[in-house]
């Protein structure tokens, strides 16, 4: 990225946050319905800043960076007021979904034997978290006893672009497979999912879509399976006792009047040490069946996005019984970490160095704070300047310090790093 690709940059930046267009956007979702001192642009501007710090705890602690960002000395009551209306949460979900909507650069490519072989490559998870008690009717919990209220959110992830392609707002009771993408939006991409994502129906709707999958076969189920050399069968947990302590077995597994499915098993791919059951469609020769498991071993990379939610995004620290104020917080948090991740990228195009996302996101009280403070003051259409300097930051502070080690071991033994020319 060039000194005029900051330049497009900042204007796609304006383009998304412009004063007019956000408020605009607040009246529409009926955040509002006549301007006072607390319009919806200087309303989101003050929860990007404030969450994306990781230090707001409270309501207070936001209502301080608003007046702060603003000069303006609003009281905390009409500020409360405004958070618990209905349309607020839908104002913030529409302008995170806005951030996702944009077709940004890859961040990462795959290495020469398997570029361009997927449309797209997505991962699929979600994460859940407690809630104030007093919302345990709104957000039941599956554990009721030490978390009676709790949400979930379920997540598609693009592990080119290293961002969320679709983010879902649910109750930690609600089935995760329900948030699985259609099959028909799949054709030519490559969905990995865990065990609680599995079902033979879905599989089979992947597999007439073709659309490629590898996903986590629960220990539940237990079909009948055979090696495609010895051609013996037999139900596939029998094949645990045979399964080599640091290899694989690559099998073909069918239930009753169903298709032949891939399942390659491992004795562990995580630090669990529990033995892995993947099922998958990809082709033998060109994924066998070790490929297969580096490629899984790629699902961390959704796990590290969650660590960062909701260790430097405050995402799981909130503490409110009104469910409107926790689910604008909830967008408000992931609105801001997704924007520093946009930024992070930005700087790895411009310098053509391999950042690291979690340290960008680690140092952001040095770089997020003084960006959102030159947004306030000078309004969005003069941060080109500043956008500079924050990449100049990044650049310098926070690179990947185990590059070598990764590409002969971790994600960069299959992703690359790419950059626009």
């Amino acid at each position: 990225m060039k000194q005029n690709q900051i330049t497009a940059f900042s204007t796609i930046f304006e383009a998304l946050f412009s004063e007019q267009k956000l408020n605009s956007l607040g009246v529409q979702t009926q955040m509002i319905e006549r301007f006072r001192l607390i319009t919806p642009a200087k309303l989101c501007l003050a929860f990007v800043c404030a969450l994306g710090s990781g230090n707001a705890r409270t309501i207070a602690d936001i209502h301080r960076y608003f007046n702060h960002l603003h000069s303006m000395s609003v009281r905390l009551k009409p500020f409360h007021n405004q958070l618990v209306k209905l349309g607020t949460p839908e104002f913030m979900r529409q302008v995170f979904e806005q951030v996702l909507a944009l077709h940004l650069p890859a961040v990462h490519t795959f290495s020469d034997a398997y570029r361009g072989y997927f449309k797209q490559v997505l991962l699929q998870d979600g994460t859940s978290f407690a809630v104030h008690d007093g919302l345990s009717l709104h957000f039941p919990g599956r554990f009721s006893t030490h978390s009676p209220a709790a949400v979930e959110l379920h997540v598609t992830y693009d592990l080119e672009k290293a961002q969320p392609v679709r983010v879902s707002l649910s109750e930690d009771t609600a089935s995760e497979r329900d948030y699985l993408p259609e099959a028909q939006s799949l054709r030519g991409c490559l969905l990995m999912a865990d065990a609680g994502y599995f079902s033979k129906a879905y599989i089979e709707s992947l597999q007439n879509e073709a659309a490629n999958f590898v996903l986590r076969m629960p220990a539940s189920v237990n079909p009948m399976a055979t090696c495609n050399q010895t051609g013996l069968c037999q139900p596939l947990r029998s094949w645990l006792v045979v399964l080599p302590k640091h290899g694989e077995l690559d099998l073909d597994v069918q239930w009753p009047d169903g298709p032949v499915y891939r399942c390659v098993m491992f004795a562990s791919t995580d630090h669990k040490d529990k033995p892995v059951c993947l099922c998958t469609n990809l082709d033998r020769h060109t994924f066998p069946a070790a490929t297969v498991g580096e490629w899984y071993r790629l699902r961390w990379q959704i796990e590290l996005l969650f660590k960062e939610w909701k260790s430097l995004n405050s995402l799981n620290k909130f503490n409110t019984e009104y469910s409107t104020i926790a689910e604008t917080l909830i967008w408000g948090s992931l609105l801001a970490a997704t924007l520093k991740r946009w930024l992070i990228n930005g700087a790895q195009q411009k310098y053509r160095r391999v950042l690291s996302m979690f340290s960008g996101a680690k140092t952001a009280n040095q770089w997020w704070l003084p960006f959102c403070i030159k947004w306030a003051c000078s309004g969005i259409t003069e941060i080109a300047a500043e956008l500079g300097k924050v990449f100049a930051f990044l650049a310098e502070h926070c690179q990947r310090v185990n590059v070598k080690r990764d590409q002969k071991s971790g994600a960069f033994k299959v992703l690359e790093i790419t950059y626009e020319s």
